[in-house]
């Protein structure tokens, strides 16, 4: 793991080919903190909204309610992660967020010298796990649209997103462990797997989770450039 900027980079990268038909690979996660928001009050807001999210009809999949791949039951904030969008909230902290978001990402373009894209939105949900709940591994997209996921830790103890190498994923898996912290967020190639590991105390782990898009993809994305 290396630092620019502040930032953590982590990279599942595959060694030279030997062979034309070897594997190759090469996947980027970033990582960083912030201190801006006031996360006790954040979290106060975000359990507040907590009834009013699971008024809304869960999202769907192929026309079916999958959860996200997810293994959640679908009385959770996660099982309508299309059907509302936290960045649409007025919120002091929402706004430091999506102030936030949008310098990470820009951050990780200049790192890679890549050009900044005309526009940028964000489907934003929070996720609220209880004691013996368990994110199960899933991937947000592999379309030809797919760009980067992120993660913000607003209230946690003791749990981990685990990132799976995409290629190294089923008999001796790849994973990162990323110990999750109050105020750490997390940007990934939005095709990578991810799962979390099993709340196990009764404090409820609270996270922010989202997506970005080069261009507007559903009614409830928020734009963000």
């Amino acid at each position: 793991m290396s630092k620019q900027a502040q930032i953590n980079v982590t990279r599942f990268v595959s060694r030279p080919k030997n062979t034309p038909f070897a594997p190759s690979w090469d996947y980027f996660m970033f990582e960083k903190n912030i201190k801006k928001i006031n996360y006790k009050n954040f979290s106060k807001f975000l359990l507040s909204k907590e009834k009013e999210i699971l008024k809304l009809a869960p999202t769907k999949t192929s026309n079916k309610v999958t959860v996200g791949y997810t293994g959640l039951k679908e009385n959770t904030t996660t099982a309508r992660y299309g059907s509302y969008n936290v960045l649409s909230w007025k919120d002091k902290n929402v706004k430091i967020l999506k102030d936030e978001i949008v310098n990470f990402h820009n951050q990780i373009l200049e790192m890679f010298n890549y050009p900044q894209p005309k526009e940028l939105y964000a489907q934003c949900w929070v996720n609220i796990l209880k004691k013996g709940d368990q994110m199960k591994p899933h991937i947000h997209t592999v379309d030809p649209d797919c760009y980067l996921g992120g993660h913000l830790c607003i209230q946690c103890d003791d749990t981990t997103t685990n990132y799976i190498n995409p290629i190294n994923q089923i008999c001796e898996p790849e994973i990162y462990y990323s110990k999750n912290e109050v105020g750490k967020i997390t940007l990934f190639q939005n095709n990578i797997p991810h799962g979390t590991s099993v709340q196990e105390k009764n404090k409820k782990r609270i996270t922010i989770a989202f997506d970005l898009f080069t261009k507007n993809m559903n009614p409830n994305c928020v734009r963000l450039i």
